[in-house]
């Protein structure tokens, strides 16, 4: 996977994560944000263990 698409999944994880927090802070129900919060930490998670896996084959 090249370092701009590991970024751009870094950063949409990151964006998904932080829009289900300001869903919740502008009133929503946390369970209604739940599923953001676990998307974008899933997204960003795959990538640190595709990288760890590289820098261990290596």
């Amino acid at each position: 996977m090249s370092k701009s698409l590991e970024n751009f999944i870094i950063g949409l994880g990151t964006a998904s994560i932080f829009f289900a927090i300001y869903g919740i802070f502008r009133g929503d129900e946390f369970i209604d944000a739940l599923s953001g919060i676990i998307i974008g930490a899933s997204l960003i998670g795959a990538i640190f263990i595709e990288h760890n896996k590289k820098k261990n084959k290596k």
